[in-house]
């Protein structure tokens, strides 16, 4: 049977924004129940779809099989027919939980020639969950068996990301043809980005990587000496989730810090500075000031790429 594409509503019971974790590391809440009630204003219909997960974050349809597979946070992967809910992998044991916002982040389906399946995975390694953090986020392949799960002896480190703190770690994959993909990478977690990362184009952290995966190896695609040749785009907190449009266009879904929530809309030909951490939607960051209302005539003369949407965080809350 064809499996159309599908929104993933996620509720727990603790906020991703915080959700520290005791010594023994981050127990996953329990979902709640939710009734799946949703605006008729928006023309929109709302049932549940598939049951029975704790943490999925990402749903993604097989290439050539059409079969549904949804990846958790916790670190399982599992596939869907239709019909049947298959276990494909449980990454648990090598990925870190002690924060809400680690685990498995992202997944991809490889382009590959030779016949053999391979998937990226995006994670957050295993690491102790006292002291300061000691957990990277790695970017890995892994081949695929025959029977349809992953092959645990086969993962491989492809890059690893020095991550100064739990949270922000952004983690998104996306495949984007010819063997290209995009990664989101958050500021490198606290607050305000003290480190100064989403201003740094030579740092990997706040930015979107572009990339291509070949020969078991990633390469930067883009030429220049302006800043690490793997960074599309800077200047981002936690682009927790993005997607090109049917014109190339990237759109970036920015979790803001106390203030706004961002919707971006980039090209894939030319650099953007999405402005973090000295804007946070259409505001200059402040952290004494109060939340202004969003002000989409502001003056922007530092070349930042302003937002082509804002919401309060208020209103919603994201990683």
């Amino acid at each position: 049977m064809r499996i159309w594409a599908i929104i993933s509503l996620l509720v727990v019971t603790c906020p991703f924004a915080g959700c520290l974790s005791d010594d023994n590391g981050y127990v996953w809440p329990e979902p709640e129940s939710w009734d799946c009630s949703i605006d008729l204003s928006y023309n929109l219909s709302c049932s549940v779809y598939l049951g029975g997960l704790a943490s999925p974050i990402v749903t993604l349809e097989h290439p050539e099989n059409e079969e549904l597979w949804i990846v958790e946070l916790s670190g399982q992967i599992t596939s869907w027919n239709g019909e049947v809910v298959s276990q494909v992998a449980d990454l648990s044991p090598i990925v870190s939980n002690c924060h809400a916002e680690q685990g498995l982040l992202g997944m991809a389906f490889a382009d590959t020639s030779n016949g053999s399946q391979t998937v990226l995975l995006s994670y957050i390694e295993e690491g102790s969950c006292d002291g300061p953090n000691d957990s990277d986020l790695l970017l890995s392949s892994a081949t695929v068996n025959s029977d349809g799960t992953i092959d645990m002896s086969s993962i491989t480190v492809l890059k690893t990301v020095e991550q100064p703190f739990r949270n922000h770690n952004g983690g998104h994959l996306l495949n984007i043809g010819n063997n290209e993909y995009l990664w989101g990478l958050g500021d490198g977690g606290s607050g305000y980005d003290p480190d100064g990362n989403g201003q740094d184009p030579h740092t990997v952290l706040g930015s979107i990587l572009y990339f291509t995966f070949s020969g078991g190896e990633v390469s930067p695609i883009l030429q220049g000496d302006s800043g690490s040749p793997f960074v599309l785009h800077y200047g981002l907190r936690n682009p927790w989730r993005f997607d090109l449009d049917s014109n190339d266009r990237l759109w970036i879904a920015d979790v803001g810090q106390s203030c706004w929530e961002e919707i971006n809309l980039v090209t894939m030909d030319n650099q953007a500075n999405l402005g973090w951490a000295e804007m946070e939607g259409f505001q200059p960051v402040d952290d004494s000031a109060p939340c202004e209302s969003s002000n989409e005539n502001y003056s922007n003369d530092l070349g930042y790429t302003m937002p082509v949407a804002t919401y309060a965080i208020r209103e919603g809350t994201a990683p």
